[in-house]
């Protein structure tokens, strides 16, 4: 996360993206981290990660009282959020879901078809 600009901001640069909050006293944060990396890699997707010890105010901006915590953003909005327990099947095919709606919906440029996509 690039300091001088907000977390916020950063997210809304892309059309999916990653959120993962942790600290580094947790041992379920530290082993989750490598695969989120992993996957955040796989799916070609940005991961920004913020320390919630270091940066308690990032937290509460998100409304996370645990960690660990992984948000995903579409077009810089929350859409899915996994804490404590992070099942990871479940994350990775709401990103599949969302990387679909959004491929069909630049490719049809309609907000109607994005819907249509999600409610499959």
């Amino acid at each position: 996360m690039q300091k001088n600009q907000p977390i916020q901001e950063q997210l809304d640069q892309h059309p999916l993206a990653l959120l993962y909050l942790s600290q580094p006293n947790c041992s379920i944060c530290v082993a989750d981290k490598p695969r989120i990396q992993t996957l955040a890699q796989t799916q070609q997707l940005p991961l920004f990660t913020i320390n919630t010890l270091a940066e308690p105010e990032a937290a509460s901006l998100f409304s996370v009282l645990t960690v660990p915590v992984v948000l995903l953003f579409a077009n810089g909005k929350e859409v899915h959020r996994e804490a404590r327990i992070i099942d990871f099947t479940r994350l990775t095919q709401q990103i599949l879901r969302y990387q679909k709606a959004l491929t069909s919906v630049e490719e049809q440029d309609s907000y109607e078809s994005l819907f249509d996509q999600l409610d499959e």
